[in-house]
């Protein structure tokens, strides 16, 4: 039989002390009747009505639908949130009504209406970020995209940003170099402002271990609205989906180890000439049909200066080479205290505090004439620093060939005299360079491993003024190389 309130009173008054802790700690206070008496503090604590006030609206003219997925999408403030049940869209749009006063007679009806509306007036396409571009509705290609997260760039603000320009002018002290780089930076965050790609070359910053790369990317990424991803895997072809690369205005790549495979290097540089030089760009996602749009990107990559890390970069080739800035960076030693985890953290909110006036300061930079892009686009030439290139340079598989070709004709592997020329094919030179008996046979066989790059590192050479070749021609449709052996 259920005891009263008064019942247990009178229990817990005859009680002796252990009954009474058991009474206290275990028999919650009767709810007591509503003439003004206080209620329990289990009752108080497990409300789950939302605080007044605080509980979430939808307005329907903010909401759309995605006909791929069958989701709600709901403007939140900062981004557009994902519903794929109806009926928290439901809920939402009832608390909107209820608030402008709507009747519950009228309640169903409108409801309904909104909701038919939604899925039919604003169904989407296509959802998901688009670098560059704003949250909303546009339209490409006759379909309907809508563009769920946007870059965050503060609006620019006179001040003074001694931070920043400590930082920058530490790692440049080349006066050169310090413009190329700021003016990058520039002409990129006004294309993001415009929500117009406009194609740049590849900016390369290689320093030692520790110098400051990774401050100099922060830097970078925040001012051109926060958002990176790493498009290596892509474009080295590992895999064929690109969408992670979707929504970020900067692609960067730091301190990352690539395949010393040419092939590899190659499709790297192949990529990203697609993806930074061309138009629209396919963009390919697991169990969907490509698309074509036009992302607001440009690309960086942070290395160290060894020969190995180096290589991460496209090689320096016709077609390539014009679209690759090569920056040496200095030894940074930051302006504030940045060793403690509590130290970054200051050091880090205090360049955010510096943003606005960076990036006013950003906007007054220009070019002279030596160092402006001849042909307008990307506001900057692909200035390179002399030491880097030279590095660059030797670690280059034609510079491989010619050392190999330098090789065999000390050794009498190609009897020429001083001064002689030869005409051979790329594949005698080939056969030649591979000869078991040969002194470079072992190297060639790992440098020249696939079809006709031979020939193409003979080209270059021929191109870039090499020594040991004078001139090519085409013998019955064969492309033949003059080889001389310098005097």
């Amino acid at each position: 039989m259920k005891n009263s309130p008064k019942d247990i009173r009178d229990l817990h008054q005859q009680a002796g002390p252990k009954t009474k802790a058991i009474i206290e700690a275990n028999i919650v206070p009767m709810k007591r009747s509503e003439t003004g008496k206080k209620k329990t503090t289990k009752e108080q604590t497990c409300s789950t009505s939302p605080p007044v006030g605080n509980s979430r609206t939808f307005d329907p003219d903010t909401i759309f639908y995605a006909t791929e997925t069958g989701a709600y999408l709901v403007d939140v403030g900062t981004h557009y949130r994902a519903y794929t049940r109806k009926n928290p869209i439901k809920a939402g749009i009832r608390r909107h009504l209820e608030r402008q006063g709507t009747s519950e007679n009228d309640m169903g009806d409108l409801l309904a209406m909104h909701i038919d509306n939604i899925e039919l007036d604003r169904a989407a396409d296509w959802v998901g970020g688009l670098a560059g571009h704003h949250r909303g509705l546009m339209t490409h290609q006759g379909r309907s995209f809508l563009i769920i997260t946007e870059p965050d760039i503060p609006a620019s603000a006179k001040g003074d940003c001694p931070l920043h320009l400590s930082v920058i002018e530490q790692a440049f002290p080349d006066q050169d170099a310090r413009t190329v780089f700021l003016a990058w930076l520039a002409h990129g965050v006004q294309a993001i402002r415009k929500h117009t790609h406009q194609p740049a070359p590849m900016l390369v910053m290689a320093g030692k271990a520790g110098a400051g790369k990774s401050l100099l990317a922060h830097i970078s990424k925040q001012a051109m609205g926060g958002r990176t991803a790493n498009p290596m895997t892509a474009w080295t072809g590992k895999l064929p989906w690109n969408d992670n690369l979707l929504e970020a205005e900067l692609l960067l790549i730091d301190d990352s180890v690539s395949s010393t495979d040419p092939r590899a290097r190659k499709a790297f540089g192949s990529h990203f000439k697609e993806a930074i030089y061309a138009g629209d760009v396919s963009i390919n996602t697991r169990r969907k049909s490509s698309i074509e749009l036009r992302p607001v990107w440009r690309v960086m990559v942070c290395c160290n200066e060894t020969p190995e890390n180096l290589s991460v970069i496209p090689p320096l080739e016709d077609g390539i080479e014009d679209k690759i800035i090569l920056l040496k960076i200095s030894h940074i030693k930051t302006p504030m205290p940045a060793c403690s985890t509590e130290e970054k953290a200051a050091f880090r909110k205090a360049l955010a505090a510096e943003l606005p006036a960076f990036l006013h300061y950003l906007a007054s930079v220009t070019v002279p004439d030596h160092l402006a892009d001849a042909n307008a686009r990307s506001g900057v030439t692909a200035w390179k620093d002399p030491e880097l290139l030279g590095a660059i340079t030797e670690i280059s598989p034609e510079k491989r060939l010619e050392n190999l070709l330098s090789l065999s004709f000390n050794k009498g592997f190609f009897p020429l005299e001083a001064g002689e020329s030869k005409w051979m094919s790329a594949a005698e030179v080939q056969s030649n360079l591979q000869n078991r008996d040969s002194p470079t046979s072992t190297q060639a066989q790992h440098l020249l491993s696939y079809h006709a790059v031979c020939g193409t590192y003979l080209s270059t050479l021929l191109s870039k003024g090499s020594p040991f070749l004078t001139d090519s021609k085409l013998v019955n449709g064969i492309r033949n190389y003059q080889l001389t052996r310098p005097a």
